[in-house]
Order: C-alpha cells, then structure tokens, then sequence
C-alpha cells in the first residue's frame, strides 16, 4: 500500500515539473512585426523556474551557420517569463517582436539565426544558468511559413568564477 501511494506522488511530481528544450517558430519574419515564439518544454525530475527570455538575430557566416556560439547577435529584446509560464508541461508561447531594423538590405530576403536565452534556476540546490536554442528563419515581407524548431541546445553558460577579495 506505501509503494502504491509513494509510486502515484511520484509519477504524479513528475508530470508536473518541467524543462524548456527548444524553440519554433514561423520560418518567414516579417520586420516591425510581431511573432509567436514557442518555447518547447518537456516533464522533468526537478522543478526549474524560469525567469526570462532574451532573444536575438545575427546573420551567419561561413565560420558560424549557426551564429556565434554564447551570443544572441544584435537587436535583442526581451521577455518576462514568471511563475505563469515556467515549469509548464505543455509549450509557452511568447509575443515576441522582429525589429524595424531587419527592413534593410543587409537582411532583407536573407536567412538569419535567431537565438534565444532562457534563464533559469534549476531543483532545490538552485543551480543557476542560460540556455539557448538557434534557428534559422528567412527575412520576408509578411510573417508566416511552417514553423522551424531548434534540433538540440546550442548553448549552455552556467560556469562560476569565484571572486578573489
């Protein structure tokens, strides 16, 4: 019977934390527009709270398709995640903006990588970091398209330098 019982809560927490692993979005951006930004959650062991998203656009080269590792190139906005849209099982969507400037000829018509950064704070211990996710979208004249998502995680920054006094 306390099997029973200890098995359920714990099938039961389970289904109820969860992790960010991925972002989709439209494949075509139109600037000075907005978009739906979905952020891909999984169930998780533990309950991550996640705190905001910075996100960004940068063209890619040949060294770097897919952006430069760590950066979210220019033009970065952000957003409040909260309480309300963190450890969520299911996908949060968030309003995100394309900014006026992709209007110019440097990035009309072109693939460009838009990275974005979660923060989040991870299970009891607190364990703090930044992940982010890439994609590749097309700078267009209206927004729309099939959606891409991220294939795997980009990038990880949660290293701690200890402050010598």
């Amino acid at each position: 019977m306390r099997f029973s019982t200890l098995a359920t809560t714990a099938l039961s927490a389970t289904l109820t934390s969860a992790r960010i692993i991925g972002i989709s979005t439209p494949s075509t951006l139109s600037p000075n527009t907005s978009f739906p930004l979905t952020l891909i959650t999984e169930g998780y062991i533990q309950t991550v709270a996640d705190i905001a998203i910075a996100y960004g656009f940068q063209l890619p080269s040949e060294r770097y398709p897919l952006g430069f590792p760590g950066s979210l190139g220019g033009f970065a906005k952000s957003a409040y995640l909260g309480p309300q849209n963190s450890n969520t099982v299911g996908n949060v969507t968030v309003n995100a903006t394309v900014p006026a400037e992709l209007a110019s000829q440097t990035y009309q018509g072109k693939d460009v990588v838009l990275t974005a950064g979660i923060y989040s704070i991870y299970g009891a211990s607190g364990d703090v970091g930044v992940y982010g996710w890439n994609v590749t979208v097309r700078i267009g004249e209206a927004t729309g398209g099939e959606n891409v998502s991220s294939v795997e995680q980009a990038w990880k920054k949660n290293t701690v330098t200890p402050v010598v006094v």
